[in-house]
């Protein structure tokens, strides 16, 4: 009995191969898509903890002026300077002192402020301080009594650092204001306050000081994260950038897409309104994929301001009376080219495979058909015996 031979038809393998590429390739993209969604958390992730450490950095380098200010406030010469209450002064002598001190005309009139022992000891601590720019001592009655330079205003009453430590309740608790920018300066300052009290708690006054934005941006300097990833800080009710690299949006313009990241940092259901209609969220994530932010240009077309981008992000909660947010961003570009890259040699792979077994399989199907003899020879004719020619041959 003759043994049973099998033989490979490579046509039927392409027809399979042809039917099995469109399930190989969406498995391709189904993985690929697996591999960038856990690449875009990981690195979000990444990035939230680079906030988190931005905001801790933060907070202690604030931490360390108030503290600065708080071994001032027990300074037994700057007590004396506010331990005696101002006298009382008329509406016009008021007004006149106020208008010599912002003008420095009359220079007898305000030299004690910035002349006395205790102004001394304030021009000490700026001398080891560059970054304080203004100190200044400030009495129960909201009068200046000591300074650094002629700066601010005599009446510190209706200031928004006096409103806020002159209630007993406050106790020992420092203020930190919001970031403004100083007349005829390219940066901006910082407003720190601590109060004074005496031993029973009553209110003897506080010690103001203004650091230098600059200096505040020394913290946020350092973290770069790739070639495009670097540390903002903006205002978290409206988004105003406070300290970043970018010099021209300082105290001008809103962090680029902040609409988009405001509704990351307050989740779904949106605020305390919402939670209380839907219930308590789930815990929130700290980074977001910002799309990317166009705009009008001049010409009537639209032109790019910012492309998208993976910020991670995290609440300064440590500070008293300021609304402020650190996020670390990256390009999505960047932080998806690994992913990228993986990609187009996969599909560079993936058609220089379907291309070589389609060729193969043309070949072989051709090497299959292609007759052994040429039929030119007609050998099947010259070789017949004669006998057994057909008649009539």
């Amino acid at each position: 009995m003759a043994k049973t031979k099998y033989e490979l038809d490579t046509r039927v393998l392409a027809v399979f191969f042809l039917a099995a590429a469109p399930f190989m390739a969406f498995g391709a993209y189904v993985v690929v898509n697996m591999a960038k969604g856990q690449l875009r958390e990981s690195v979000g992730v990444s990035l939230e903890q680079r906030a988190v450490e931005t905001k801790l950095s933060l907070e202690r380098y604030v931490g360390e002026q108030i503290f600065q200010l708080r071994l001032l406030s027990l300074d037994p010469l700057i007590r004396n300077a506010v331990a005696t209450p101002a006298p009382a002064q008329n509406p016009e002598e008021r007004r006149r002192l106020e208008q010599a001190w912002v003008s420095g005309g009359d220079f007898a009139a305000t030299s004690a402020l910035v002349e006395s022992p205790a102004a001394g000891r304030l021009r000490q601590l700026v001398s080891i301080r560059p970054a304080l720019k203004l100190v200044q001592v400030v009495g129960s009655k909201g009068q200046l009594t000591a300074s650094t330079s002629r700066a601010g205003r005599l009446q510190q009453a209706d200031a928004a650092w006096f409103k806020a430590l002159n209630p007993a309740e406050v106790g020992e608790r420092a203020f930190v204001g919001d970031m403004q920018r100083q007349p005829g300066s390219p940066t901006g300052v910082l407003e720190i306050a601590y109060p004074m009290r005496d031993i029973e708690g009553n209110w003897l006054g506080g010690v103001r000081a203004l650091v230098d934005a600059a200096d505040l941006f020394g913290v946020l300097a350092p973290v770069r994260v790739g070639g495009t990833g670097h540390a903002i800080l903006m205002r978290s009710t409206d988004g105003l950038v406070l300290a970043s690299d970018e010099s021209e949006r300082i105290l001008k313009e809103p962090y680029p897409g902040f609409a988009s990241l405001q509704g990351a940092v307050l989740g779904f259901p949106l605020g305390e309104h919402g939670e209380a209609l839907f219930g308590k969220t789930t815990p929130r994530r700290g980074y977001w994929t910002i799309p990317e932010v166009k705009a009008t240009g001049q010409d009537g077309k639209e032109v790019r301001v910012e492309p998208s981008r993976l910020v991670g992000f995290t609440p300064v909660d440590q500070l008293p009376d300021v609304k402020w947010m650190v996020a670390v961003e990256q390009d999505f570009d960047e932080a998806m080219a690994p992913v990228a890259s993986v990609t187009r040699y996969l599909w560079l792979h993936f058609v220089g495979a379907f291309v070589t077994v389609v060729l193969l399989a043309l070949y072989f199907s051709f090497k299959v058909e292609k007759p052994i003899i040429d039929e030119d020879l007609h050998l099947h004719e010259e070789h017949v015996p004669a006998g057994g020619q057909p008649s009539g041959a």
